[in-house]
């Protein structure tokens, strides 16, 4: 049977929709067995819609943007559905599928987010043997304490306001002034023997213009730190286009569970394209 995990739309207020090709895998009729929902991808009808049409199993986690209610409809017997109710969206939920125990939440309700011991304290609480959880926008999977933890990402690839940390370049790099003793010589064109040799009055025009020469070169030494730093500042911080917009890659996972192993699939569509990966986990056998 297969677990579709998928969050962090965010249609329509940072994406417009799932790249087409992840809608055209998704298509296809009585495949997958169930949906989880992992927050903030309530706000678009349409989004809502096009899952119920993956599958008429979809379980909902509310996200820190969702609001705590959603407005669902009730299928009549004889195919209308125009009686609306409202429905709390809960924090946590647990799916039951095969041998699995399969938790839900958003990353935003761990302390601290998205904490990795923060999570398997959640999962040992749900008693589950997987733990899902969005918030990040980035695909995660690993094991922790015989436990799977997986996060789908965004399957619509919106950005993220959770800034990455960027080190201070400026503050790991020392500038190295000009050697003000060698400029100063080669400015005044004589060694210190030259002077003691020289009248007393050629010495101290000799030492004046040294003086005039030593401000200049001060000058000079702080104009050319300040144009270093800025020259630092602007090019040698390297920040890629998907951090300055903090946009990610779009994604969404499939755990196809076969008795005490669950295999899962990771879709990302990079260069508009679709790649995957697979990753095995086998839930540990009780002794």
């Amino acid at each position: 049977m297969l677990v579709l995990a998928v969050g962090d739309a965010h249609i329509p207020s940072r994406a417009i929709d799932m790249p087409s090709k992840f809608k055209k895998l998704l298509s296809i009729p009585d495949k997958i067995s169930h949906v989880a929902l992992l927050g903030n991808s309530t706000q678009s009808p349409e989004f809502l819609n096009f899952l119920d049409t993956v599958s008429s199993n979809i379980t909902i986690v509310r996200g820190e943007f969702d609001k705590p209610t959603i407005i669902t409809n009730r299928s009549e017997a004889n195919g209308v559905s125009d009686n609306y109710e409202e429905t709390n969206i809960p924090l946590v939920a647990v799916i039951k599928e095969g041998e699995f125990r399969i938790g839900c939440c958003n990353g935003y309700t761990v302390v601290p987010k998205s904490d990795p011991l923060s999570l398997l304290a959640l999962a040992r609480q749900l008693d589950v043997d997987i733990m899902l959880w969005g918030g990040t926008h980035n695909v995660e999977a690993y094991t922790l304490e015989e436990k799977f933890f997986v996060n789908p990402g965004s399957c619509t690839g919106a950005f993220s306001s959770d800034w990455p940390i960027i080190n201070d370049t400026i503050s790991n790099n020392t500038f190295e002034p000009s050697n003000a003793k060698e400029v100063v010589g080669k400015e005044g064109g004589k060694s210190q023997n030259d002077d003691i040799t020289t009248s007393d009055g050629s010495s101290k025009a000799e030492d004046t213009g040294n003086t005039v020469a030593d401000s200049n070169v001060n000058k000079q030494d702080t104009k050319d730190t300040t144009e270093d730093e800025a020259s630092i500042n602007e090019e040698d911080i390297s920040i890629s286009e998907v951090e300055i917009s903090g946009s990610n890659v779009p994604s969404f996972c499939l755990l196809d569970i076969q008795g005490s192993t669950c295999t899962l699939y990771i879709y990302m569509f990079i260069d508009g394209e679709v790649k995957v990966d697979k990753v095995t986990y086998k839930k540990p056998i009780d002794e």
